[in-house]
C-alpha cells in the first residue's frame, strides 16, 4: 500500500515537472506550424505572381508582335509615303510646267492680240486711204493718164503690189486670229489640267496626313501599353523576388525552429531517460530495502522462535531438576510440554510460512504491477517514438520539399541573373560598339568654332523659320529647327545628359540632350532602335540613333533643334 502511494506521488511529481516542457514543445510546434503556413501563403502568392508575370509576358509578346507588325506597316507606309512624295513632286513639277506653258501661251496670246490689233489699225488705215485715194475712178484715171507703155506697166505693177499686200495682211490677220482661238482653247485645257493636278496634290497630301496621324496614334498607343506592361512586369518580378527573399528567411527561421525543437526533444528525451533511470534505481532501491526488511523480519522471527525454544528447554530442565522425585509426573509433564512445544512450533512454523507466503504474494503483486507499469511505459514510449518518427519524417519531407522549392527558386533566380548578365553584356557590347563608331565618326567630323558639332551628314533640306509645311501644305508655318536629309547615324552636337528618349507624337522617336547653361538639343524622326536612354551621359559625337521617318514626316531625315532657356534658336548660328 505504501509502495503504491509512493509510486503515485513520484508519478505526480514527474508529470508536474514535465508539464512545462510539454507546453514548450506544444508552443514550438505551433510556432513551426505558423511559420509553415506563412511560408505556404508566400509560396502561393509567388505562384500567383508567376502566373501574372507569364500573362504579362504573353501580352507583352503580343504587343511586341503588334509593334513589329506596325513597324512593318511603317516600312510599307514609308514606301507609300515616299511614292506619294515622289508623285507629289512629279505632280508639282508637272504643275510648274503647266504654269510655265500657260505663261508662254498667255504671252503668245498677248503677242497675237497685239499683232491683230496692229493689223486691224493698218487695215482700217488702208481702207480709209482706199476709200479716199484709190477709188475706181482714180485707178482708171491713173491708167489712162499713163504717158507710155512703160509708165502704164509701172503703174499697173504698183496697183497689183498694193492689192497683193492687202491680201497678205488679210491672210496674216485670219491666220493669227485662228491661232489666237487655238491658243485660248489650249490655255483653257492647260488650266483645267493644272487645276486637276492641284486637286490631286491636295488629296494626296490630305491622305498622307491622315495615314501618318492614324499610324502615329496607333504607335503611341502600343508604345504606352508596352511601357505600362513592362513596368507592371518589373513590379511583379520585384515583388516575386521579395517573396523569394521572405521565403528564404522563413526557411531559415523554420530550419532554426526545427533545430531548436529537435534540441528540445533531444533534451526532453534525455531528461525522460534520466528520470526513467532514476525511477528504475529508486524502484530497485525500494525493492532491495523491502527484501532486506523481509529478510530482517524473517531473521527476527527465527531468533524469536529460537529464543522460545531455548526458554522451553531451560524451563524443561528446571522442571526436571525441581521435580526429580516425581519422574513419572515430570515425564508426563515433559511429554505434555514437548507436545505443547511441538504444537507451538508447528503453529509458529505455520504462522511463519503464512507470513512468508503473504510476503511472497506481495512481492509477486508488486513485481506484476511494476512489470505492467514498465510495459505501459514501454508502450507509451514506443507510441511517442513512433509519433516522433512520423513527425520527423513529415518534417524531413517538408524540409526536402522546401529545399527543392528553394533550389528551384534559386535556379530560376540564377537563370534570371544569367539572362540579365547576358543582356547587360550584350547591351554593353552594343554600347561599346556604338561609342566606337561614334568616336570614329566624331573623329572624322569637325566641330565649328563655337564648339558645336554637326549632328548628321547630308544637306539642309529645310531651314529654320517660316515655310510652307511639307505635309499639311499650310503656308506661313514656323519651322523651329532645320531638316538634314540623309540616311546615316545621328550624333550628339555637344556633350550632355539624355533627358528624353522615346516616341512623341509628331516628332516620332526623338532624343533630347541637356548640355547645361540653359542649352539643350532635340533630334527627331529617328528609327525606333535608339542608342541611348534617359539619364545616360553622352559625349560629343556619340551616336544617339539612326535617321528615320517616324512621326509627321515625308521622308528619311533628321529634324534638329537647339533650345536656349526653353526657346528654339537658329541652329545654323552654331553649326555649319
Amino acid at each position: 500500500m505504501k509502495k503504491k502511494l509512493i509510486v503515485g506521488l513520484v508519478s505526480s511529481m514527474l508529470l508536474t515537472t514535465a508539464a512545462p516542457m510539454l507546453d514548450s514543445v506544444v508552443q514550438a510546434e505551433e510556432s513551426l506550424e505558423a511559420l509553415q503556413k506563412e511560408k505556404e501563403k508566400i509560396e502561393n502568392r509567388s505562384e500567383e505572381l508567376g502566373s501574372v508575370i507569364e500573362e504579362t509576358e504573353s501580352e507583352m509578346n503580343s504587343l511586341e508582335q503588334e509593334r513589329q507588325e506596325l513597324e512593318a506597316n511603317i516600312q510599307s507606309l514609308q514606301i507609300t509615303i515616299q511614292e506619294l512624295t515622289e508623285d507629289v513632286e512629279k505632280q508639282e513639277g508637272l504643275l510648274e510646267e503647266k504654269n510655265k506653258e500657260i505663261e508662254k501661251l498667255n504671252k503668245e496670246i498677248a503677242d497675237l492680240t497685239e499683232a491683230i490689233e496692229l493689223r486691224n489699225e493698218k487695215l482700217m488705215t488702208q481702207a480709209r486711204a482706199t476709200q479716199t485715194k484709190w477709188n475706181p475712178t482714180n485707178i482708171i484715171h491713173m491708167i489712162i493718164s499713163a504717158e507710155d507703155i512703160s509708165d502704164l506697166i509701172s503703174r499697173m505693177g504698183v496697183i497689183t503690189t498694193l492689192v497683193s499686200a492687202n491680201q497678205t495682211v488679210v491672210e496674216d490677220q485670219r491666220r493669227d486670229q485662228e491661232a489666237l482661238v487655238e491658243a485660248e482653247s489650249k490655255i483653257q485645257l492647260e488650266k483645267e489640267q493644272a487645276e486637276t493636278l492641284l486637286a490631286e496634290v491636295k488629296a494626296n497630301r490630305e491622305e498622307l496626313t491622315v495615314q501618318k496621324a492614324e499610324l502615329d496614334d496607333e504607335i503611341m498607343y502600343v508604345a504606352e501599353r508596352y511601357q505600362m506592361n513592362s513596368a507592371e512586369k518589373d513590379q511583379f518580378v520585384s515583388e516575386q523576388f521579395e517573396l523569394a527573399q521572405e521565403t528564404m528567411a522563413l526557411n531559415a527561421d523554420i530550419k532554426a525552429e526545427e533545430e531548436r525543437i529537435a534540441e528540445e526533444k533531444r533534451l526532453e528525451e534525455e531528461r525522460i531517460a534520466e528520470e526513467k533511470r532514476q525511477e528504475a534505481l529508486r524502484i530497485a532501491k525500494e525493492k532491495r530495502l523491502e527484501e532486506e526488511r523481509i529478510a530482517r523480519e524473517k531473521r527476527e522471527e527465527e531468533e524469536r522462535i529460537a529464543r522460545a525454544e531455548r526458554l522451553a528447554e531451560e524451563k524443561a530442565k528446571e522442571e526436571a531438576a525441581a521435580k526429580a522425585a516425581a519422574a513419572e509426573k515430570q515425564r508426563k509433564a515433559e511429554e505434555e510440554a514437548a507436545v505443547l512445544a511441538a504444537q507451538q512450533r508447528r503453529e509458529e512454523a505455520a504462522q511463519k510460512e503464512q507470513a512468508e507466503k503473504a510476503a511472497a504474494e506481495r512481492r509477486r503483486e508488486e513485481q506484476r504491477q511494476a512489470e505492467e507499469a514498465a510495459a505501459q511505459a514501454r508502450a507509451e514510449e514506443k507510441a511517442r517514438a513512433e509519433e516522433r518518427a512520423r513527425a520527423e519524417a513529415q518534417a524531413e519531407a517538408e524540409r526536402k520539399a522546401a529545399a527543392e522549392r528553394a533550389a528551384a527558386a534559386e535556379r530560376a533566380a540564377e537563370a534570371e541573373r544569367k539572362a540579365e548578365a547576358e543582356r547587360k553584356a550584350a547591351a554593353e557590347r552594343a554600347a561599346a560598339e556604338a561609342e566606337r563608331k561614334a568616336a570614329a565618326e566624331a573623329k572624322a567630323s569637325t566641330s565649328s568654332n563655337s564648339g558645336w558639332l554637326r549632328p548628321a551628314s547630308g544637306y539642309i533640306s529645310s531651314p529654320y523659320g517660316y515655310r510652307t509645311h511639307p505635309v499639311t501644305g499650310q503656308r506661313g508655318s514656323f519651322h523651329r529647327g532645320i531638316d538634314i536629309a540623309g540616311s546615316g547615324s545621328i550624333r550628339a552636337a555637344r556633350a550632355g545628359r539624355v533627358t528624353a528618349a522615346s516616341y512623341s507624337g509628331s516628332y516620332g522617336y526623338r532624343v533630347i540632350v541637356d548640355h547645361g547653361n540653359g542649352y539643350s538639343t532635340l533630334y527627331a524622326h529617328m528609327k525606333s532602335n535608339l542608342s541611348v536612354s534617359v539619364g545616360q551621359t553622352v559625349s560629343q559625337g556619340q551616336q544617339l540613333g539612326i535617321m528615320g521617318t517616324t512621326g509627321r514626316s515625308t521622308g528619311v531625315h533628321l529634324h534638329f533643334e537647339i533650345r536656349k532657356n526653353g526657346s528654339t534658336v537658329n541652329p545654323m548660328n552654331y553649326i555649319r
